[in-house]
């Protein structure tokens, strides 16, 4: 806890906390990046659920490099405004869900990135198998419960 307190105390964290333009920065940063990450993972995650079948897989597939380039926004401004109360946030139930959902939907991501990148071209139809389509409905829950919890985080 002595290291939170730390983290809490630098002239970062302070910056962040205080001043007028540091935390409208970092949660400007936060609300872009999640949208670019979660917007285009949800884009994916449809077409493999069988919406726009127009758009072929390659195309969405390639878009997921900016997507973790949206996380890489995400986790960077992430990490400073959890600077400003970490002592809080590690206790906070809304905050440790959402870092639960933000974890498992990085493990879909992934999953579904490879899953697409490797094998859609072979896809009969272009229809995802079964348990692809399952990674992918669980990928929107996890999005989702992140962006809410997040949300919730600031008022409860």
């Amino acid at each position: 806890m002595s290291f939170l307190l730390w983290v809490e105390e630098t002239a970062f964290a302070e910056w962040v906390r205080v001043s007028f333009i540091g935390y409208p920065i970092m949660i400007a940063c936060h609300a872009i990046g999640m949208a670019i990450m979660v917007g285009l993972s949800v884009a994916l995650n449809m077409r493999i659920l069988g919406w726009f079948s127009g758009i072929p897989y390659p195309a969405l597939h390639r878009f997921l490099g900016v997507a973790w380039i949206g996380f890489t926004i995400n986790f960077l401004s992430g990490t400073a405004l959890f600077t400003t109360q970490p002592t809080t946030y590690v206790t906070d139930f809304e905050f440790l869900l959402k870092m639960a959902f933000v974890v498992a939907g990085v493990v879909t991501v992934a999953l579904l990135q490879n899953a697409v990148g490797r094998r859609a071209a072979g896809w009969a139809g272009g229809a995802a198998p079964m348990g692809v389509k399952l990674i992918a409905a669980l990928s929107i829950v996890f999005w989702v419960g992140a962006t809410v919890t997040g949300r919730l985080i600031a008022y409860l």
